[in-house]
C-alpha cells in the first residue's frame, strides 16, 4: 500500500496534497497482490480525477484494522457521487468521465470479492467521497 501510495505523492503533476495513514504494525492479508495494487491504483487514480481543476485537492489513504479484518480508506475532497449514481459505480462501462472504460472500478469489486472482502463508498456532493475496501487480515 506504502509504495503505490508513493508512487502518487511523489508526482510532481498531481494537483493534490497527499496523507498516508498506516497502523503502527504491518496488516498482511491473503491477495494477490499484484491485483491489489491494481484496485489501489484505481482509486487514487479516480481520486485524483474527482477533484475539479479550481480546487486543492486533498487525498487520504489509511489503513486500519477492523477485528478480523484490514480496512483502506481511499477518500478525496473531488465533486462527490449523486446518491442516485451511487448503486451504478461498480457495474461494469459505467462512466461519469468522458474517457476511460467504466470497468476500473467493476474489476476493482471483483478482485476485492474474490479476496473475501467487500467494497462500498460513502458520498457527499461537492465535497468529496471515500471508498472503501476491507479484507481478512492474516492472523498469527
Amino acid at each position: 500500500m506504502e509504495s503505490v501510495f508513493n508512487l502518487f505523492a511523489e508526482n510532481p503533476e498531481d494537483r493534490a496534497a497527499f496523507e498516508l495513514n498506516l497502523p503502527a504494525e504491518p496488516l498482511l492479508i491473503y491477495a494477490d497482490k499484484d491485483h491489489i495494487i491494481r484496485v489501489l491504483n484505481n482509486l487514487i487514480k479516480n481520486a485524483l480525477q474527482a477533484i475539479p481543476d479550481e480546487r486543492q485537492g486533498k487525498i487520504q489513504v489509511s489503513l486500519s484494522a477492523n477485528g478480523e479484518r484490514a480496512l483502506l480508506q481511499v477518500a478525496d475532497n473531488g465533486i462527490g457521487i449523486p446518491l442516485e449514481m451511487q448503486e451504478k459505480v461498480f457495474q461494469p462501462n459505467f462512466t461519469t468521465k468522458s474517457s476511460g472504460t467504466g470497468l476500473g472500478l467493476a474489476m476493482s469489486k471483483s478482485i476485492v470479492e474474490a479476496a473475501g472482502g467487500s467494497i462500498w463508498l460513502e458520498s457527499r456532493v461537492s465535497e468529496g467521497t471515500s471508498f472503501f475496501v476491507e479484507l481478512p487480515k492474516i492472523t498469527d
